[in-house]
């Protein structure tokens, strides 16, 4: 397991943060059985986004399920992914912080798939997939084609996880920065509006996303 620094920025906010696992674990069981139907569908903002691939999709559903009902998704696909991947060997008093902020956590709007977030995600996801490189060099400089519409902005990158669920789930319990939990905010933080996002090879770690967060 790595760690690279959180860089924080206020007016405009640059939230930055990085992830780490060399493991790809798959949930088994469909814990979204008892979900209300309309908050699923509301969830699936990237439904028919064609830019995007099913991993992506997966990826800005799950944060958006989080976001929208916090506690039931600790009672459901947390605990269903815990249950079924035990190799994630989180201490348990970590893993009791995270479900108890989840219980307490009041949702919050879903995110909307933004191209231009997508895009910048994209080449910066290839540069240090091909560079073989982590960390979020030159957010600034990348992400000033989209602050005339944000003013708040952030970042979550993700290296080993080649399914969207698995990258989800280490940002979200984020072992990289247990004192910061800079990954978690980003993905709960109510401010953020809209989301780009882009998986593509590493040329260390296999796999890496890249998250970009727009909002006010």
């Amino acid at each position: 397991m790595k760690s690279i620094l959180v860089i924080v920025g206020i007016l405009p906010a640059f939230i930055l943060t990085g992830a780490f696992s060399n493991l790809s674990i798959q949930a088994n069981n469909n814990p979204l059985s008892g979900w209300d139907k309309n908050v699923l569908k509301q969830a699936n903002t990237a439904s028919g986004i064609t830019y995007l691939s099913e991993e992506e999709k997966k990826l800005i559903f799950y944060t958006n399920l989080c976001r929208l009902e916090p506690k039931l998704f600790s009672q459901t696909v947390l605990a269903d992914y815990l249950k079924n991947n035990p190799d994630q060997q989180v201490d348990q008093s970590f893993l009791n912080n995270l479900k108890n902020q989840l219980s307490t956590t009041k949702p919050c709007g879903v995110l909307i798939p933004d191209q231009q977030l997508s895009e910048i995600a994209k080449n910066f996801a290839k540069k240090m997939g091909e560079e073989g490189k982590i960390g979020h060099a030159d957010f600034q400089t990348r992400i000033k084609p989209v602050m005339d519409r944000y003013n708040r902005v952030g970042e979550n990158c993700d290296y080993g996880n080649a399914i969207g669920l698995d990258a989800f789930m280490h940002l979200l319990i984020d072992k990289s920065d247990p004192v910061n939990l800079g990954h978690r905010k980003n993905l709960l933080d109510p401010a953020f509006t809209a989301i780009g996002i882009s998986e593509q090879p590493h040329k260390k770690f296999q796999y890496n996303f890249v998250m970009d967060f727009g909002g006010q």
